[in-house]
């Protein structure tokens, strides 16, 4: 089975869904493609199996130019197949021309599946799989069906029209997508984040500390909320509670979140990791009770997963997929967004709470973890995703 996935880019250290989907189906047998707009910053491994495209620039218009006319040269049927798909859809001829280039590097190559890792990608890409008679497949994500759509309306009006079959990580983020205009009728299937439960693990039974540790991991972006855990964190303050609180990652919202931490008063209860290892990240995960993900918007979480497999104690709001990776009570809580007091009574109601009962919470967390969000689970399931209807 010949594979493609159309990536904005090659997975960074955060997207550890996208390495571990491609490293399992090109340990298994399929031939994996990745095609992607830029090179990563950081260097990646990969399955050296797996071979790698980059569009080309759309910057330099005399390559562009000398790249549009070898392919109508060295491709006439298929260019003709693609312009023809492209007139039906209404598209211009500068868009038709301009999606010719950007795709040129997809068109010419056998595959069996395109695979759109992020809805955004299939943009002006919706034709390409019936040009070059494969199958098309679409993932969801978070950002490209909470957030994208919001700010273009009817964006993916053709793309809807086009796929064979989607992959969802949440049932929240698949009903948003039917409510943005995907048919019910185009097969789906519901394929969570799975995480290393060789490396995430824990065999240490946990006492709650003072301070209290608590921890966040996620790139520092207004979509993760921070704001509202530290004004929780004031709360606590206020109650008399002493804590220390970690949050681990970088992003273009570091400036605010600093300035949000001085203006609240927290200088002395707040660290900024920056962007660490994967061991350090587990490193941080032991050393905390209790862990935050204050999103307004989230797909599902990684860092959740790893964090109640650590044996932390989880507080996420309900943000798409979080209330599916956290059972509300049973493996940790689950409480509105956009509401510190209701994180705040989370860490207080966790404080009062007895060892063994939260020795409880703990433990089921860490076995729903391993017995539902495991890697050879995943990996089979992504096996079957491209030979089953």
């Amino acid at each position: 089975m010949r594979v493609g996935f159309i990536l904005p880019s090659l997975p960074n250290y955060s997207e550890t869904f996208f390495q571990s989907q491609i490293s399992g189906l090109a340990e298994n047998g399929y031939i994996i493609t990745l095609f992607i707009n830029k090179n990563a910053k950081e260097k990646l491994t990969l399955h050296e199996s797996v071979k790698i495209y980059l569009q080309p620039d759309v910057n330099k218009k005399i390559r562009l130019l000398i790249n549009l006319l070898r392919f109508l040269v060295c491709y006439p049927l298929l260019s003709l197949k693609y312009i023809r798909l492209e007139r039906l859809s209404n598209r211009s001829w500068r868009e038709i021309f301009k999606n010719v280039i950007i795709n040129s590097h997809i068109l010419t190559k056998k595959l069996d599946w395109i695979h759109f890792g992020f809805a955004t990608m299939g943009i002006q890409r919706e034709n390409v799989a019936s040009a070059i008679g494969a199958k098309s497949a679409v993932s969801f994500r978070g950002y490209d069906i909470g957030l994208y759509p919001h700010k273009h309306p009817n964006c993916y009006s053709l793309l809807w029209q086009k796929i064979d079959k989607v992959h969802t990580i949440s049932d929240d983020l698949y009903q948003k997508a039917v409510d943005l205009g995907l048919d019910p009728k185009i097969p789906y299937e519901k394929i969570t984040p799975a995480i290393n439960l060789d490396f995430f693990k824990s065999n240490i039974d946990k006492d709650l500390h003072n301070p209290l540790r608590i921890l966040t991991v996620g790139r520092l972006t207004w979509k993760k909320g921070y704001e509202y855990a530290l004004k929780a964190l004031v709360l606590l303050k206020n109650a008399q509670i002493n804590f220390e609180y970690h949050i681990v990652g970088e992003g273009h919202y570091r400036e605010a979140i600093m300035y949000s931490i001085y203006q609240l008063g927290l200088t002395k209860n707040v660290m900024l990791t920056g962007k660490i290892s994967a061991v350090e990240v587990k490193n941080e995960m032991e050393w905390a009770d209790t862990y935050i993900q204050p999103s307004l918007q989230e797909g599902f979480c990684n860092a959740v997963l790893e964090a109640q497999a650590m044996k932390c104690l989880c507080i996420v709001t309900d943000a798409e997929g979080l209330s599916e990776n956290v059972i509300d009570g049973t493996t940790g809580w689950v409480v509105p967004r956009r509401s510190a007091n209701s994180i705040a009574n989370s860490l207080l109601k966790i404080i009062d709470m007895s060892p063994d009962s939260l020795k409880i919470i703990r433990d089921s967390a860490a076995i729903r973890v391993k017995e539902k969000f495991n890697l050879a689970q995943q990996n089979e399931l992504f096996r079957n995703f491209y030979t089953q209807k």
